[in-house]
Parts: C-alpha cells; structure tokens; sequence
C-alpha cells in the first residue's frame, strides 16, 4: 500500500491530522494497535477554545455542556465562577476519539485498526512502515501514538519527552449528589501537594482525579485523600480507579527528523498548569498539516520545527511558568489569586479561551501591587460540597 502520509495512532492528534490532510485531497493511511472505538483513560474536560478549534460541532458526543467552574481550596472557600457558553464539554474520550476518526475516514483518509507500528526504513522515496499487517510506503510518517511513542523511540531515542503521573476515579453517586455538582467542573487548588484534583460530570459518572507536575510519593494516596474531602463522593455506587501519564516537556526540543513528524502527546504537548492536552494536541495537527503542505511543494526538514516555536511552545513554556509560579505557593495562591477578583478572571479565561498563558502570567506579575490590596470574591461555605 502506498500513501502520501502514514499517520501511526488514530487519537485526538491523529484523527485531526488525518481529517485536514484527507480534506486538502493527500492519500493518508491512518494506522492504531487498537479497533476503534476504545477505552481511553482521560478526565474528558474539553476547553471552550478546544470546541472552537475544531471546524465541526461535537455535540453528538458531548455528555454535558459546561457552564461554569466551582474553584476552591480542599473544599473550603470555594469561589463560584460563571463561563455561560465559554464553558466548554465534559466528553467520554473513547466517544471523542473516535467521533474524529469518523470525521477523517468521511474526508477520505483510510483507518486500519488493530495493527502495531513495528519500525521505519528510510529511503529516497520518503519511508517504508512495517506493521503487524504489512507495509505501507509513504513520504511522510507522523507519529501521533501518544504517551510512550513507539515512533519517537524508533526516531529520537529513549528521554525525548518526560511525562507527569495522573490518576482518576470514575464514581457513580446518587443523582442528588451529582445535582450539587450539575454543569459546572470543580477544581480544587490544594487537592494534592503542589498540584490540584478535578471533579468533571458526565452524563451517568463523575470524573475524579488529581494531576501535578512535581513528584509525589503516592498519587493513589493523594486522590483518596482529595476524596475523602468531598460530602458528595462518600459511599458511592460504584467507583473504577484508573491512572495515565501526561507529557510534561520535550527536552531536547526535537519534533522531526526528515520526513518523520511527532504530534500531540507523543511530541511532548500538554500544558503545565491544567494538564490539558487536547487543545495542544490538536493545535499541533494543525501546524503539521500546514508544514506538510508546504513540505509537499518544497520539501523543507524544519518547516514543523520552525511552527511548532511559533505556535505552540511560547504557550507551553508559559504554562510551566504559571504552574511553577501558582503551585510552589498554592495556599497563597488560591487565597491571593484564585479569590482575587483581578486575577481569577486571567486563570479562568484559561478554560474560556479569552486568555493564553503569557498573558496569564504577565498580567499575574505586573499587576501584583494592584491584586495582592484588592477584593476577594464572595465564597461558598466550607464543604459546600
């Protein structure tokens, strides 16, 4: 079989990729070790700028629109905040996933499930791509086969991205209890040392986790722990405990090699702050779509590179330095900002999409004579939840 590009994982990252190429008229052959659609471990929170980003409406899938965000601190003090329609979805991943695999197989790209990438040859031509299923001929490999990239091991090497633990819990309570929560996503700023713990609603579950980009002696104690904080999660159901990785930072900064490019994930593109990697992930399609295209007309090998430090890393660098800034102080930083009628409305824009990273943290900075004297927002009584 012969295409123009072979795209290795059919995830948020690949499945959108596939979709914009198929959709510019290139021959794209997407291939995943899994059949479709599959279990994917992830909190489901999709951004409003994430809905906005994509050039289709996802609510065929969307378990629940998100309004708001409750925001507190180890459920004390919690700051009530309203998004309207800026609030973005909660979606089961294995649903999303595959809703954009639809989308890139109806543009024309064509999926093969259940076959592994098994290693590239190189030559004149572009590459060769052995699979448990055969092989594909191709002028372009994109690896977007996630956390653990088996083409960015078989290209960049062993340490190419470094990642950060997550764990949930997937926990079916009463539908009064779930009613407290009802469209809004809860962040808590003290859910675990230097990090925060999330509750998201789905249509029949409550999403549960804890994320942080510092080390943590137990990440499963620390989400117990957050849950034993909440009125809400006590004697649930039913509860399926989960854990996954997310990329921190790629750190030698390598995204292609030739004609091999990594996206999302498995190039290291999820934010420092939120954890978010489904906006990075498909935003990182975006420009491997654009510098393929002017790959195809004139072949150039840092055509990705030199998109990639325009449009994604100045934002992921960002993220890390508000991560870095918020959570080595997050005490502080939840009485001082979180509350704070100046600041909150910058980390909340954060999930609205009125607001990226650089401005979040130069505004925290430079206005902090202003914000560290002003009003804090009226809170909700301690275990209002």
């Amino acid at each position: 079989m012969k295409s123009d590009v072979v795209i290795v994982g059919a995830g948020p990252a690949g499945a959108f990729l596939g979709y914009l190429l198929a959709q510019k008229g290139y021959a794209v052959c997407i291939i995943d070790k899994a059949i479709f659609p599959r279990e994917k471990v992830c909190g489901g929170g999709i951004s409003n700028k994430t809905v906005e980003l994509l050039p289709f409406d996802i609510s065929p899938i969307v378990q629940r629109r998100i309004r708001g965000a409750f925001l507190t601190f180890q459920n004390r003090d919690t700051v009530v905040k309203d998004l309207g329609e800026r609030g973005g979805a909660a979606v089961l991943r294995s649903e999303f996933d595959n809703f954009l695999l639809e989308k890139a197989i109806g543009a024309g790209a064509s999926f093969r499930g259940n076959t592994e990438f098994l290693q590239l040859e190189k030559n004149c031509a572009g590459v060769t791509v052995s699979t448990t299923r055969g092989e594909i001929k191709a002028r372009y490999l994109v690896g977007a086969d996630g956390v653990g990239s088996r083409v960015g091991l078989s290209v960049f090497g062993r340490n190419l991205v470094t990642y950060s633990p997550a764990v949930e819990a997937l926990v079916s309570v009463s539908p009064n209890k779930a009613s407290r929560i009802g469209d809004r996503v809860l962040f808590d700023f003290g859910g675990m040392p230097r990090g925060y713990g999330w509750i998201f609603p789905k249509k029949d579950h409550l999403n549960v986790g804890v994320f942080s980009i510092y080390p943590t002696r137990s990440i499963r104690g620390d989400l117990a722990r957050f849950m034993s904080w909440y009125d809400i999660l006590d004697a649930p159901l039913h509860v399926v405990h989960k854990g996954f990785a997310i990329p921190q930072t790629n750190s030698r900064r390598e995204f292609e090699c030739e004609n091999v490019l990594l996206v999302g994930d498995a190039a290291g593109f999820a934010e420092s702050f939120y954890g978010e990697g489904i906006y990075f992930a498909l935003v990182s399609s975006l420009v491997a779509s654009e510098a393929l295209d002017s790959k195809f007309d004139r072949p150039s090998e840092h055509a990705y590179t030199k998109l990639v430090k325009e449009k994604l890393l100045p934002d992921l660098t960002y993220s890390a330095l508000n991560a870095r800034m918020f959570f080595s102080i997050q005490k502080f930083g939840f009485y001082r900002m979180v509350r704070n009628m100046h600041v909150n409305y910058y980390f909340a824009e954060l999930i609205g999409g009125r607001v990226g990273h650089k401005e979040c943290f130069c505004k925290t900075i430079f206005t902090c004579p202003y914000w560290l004297f002003s009003k804090k927002l009226p809170a909700l009584p301690d275990g209002a939840f």
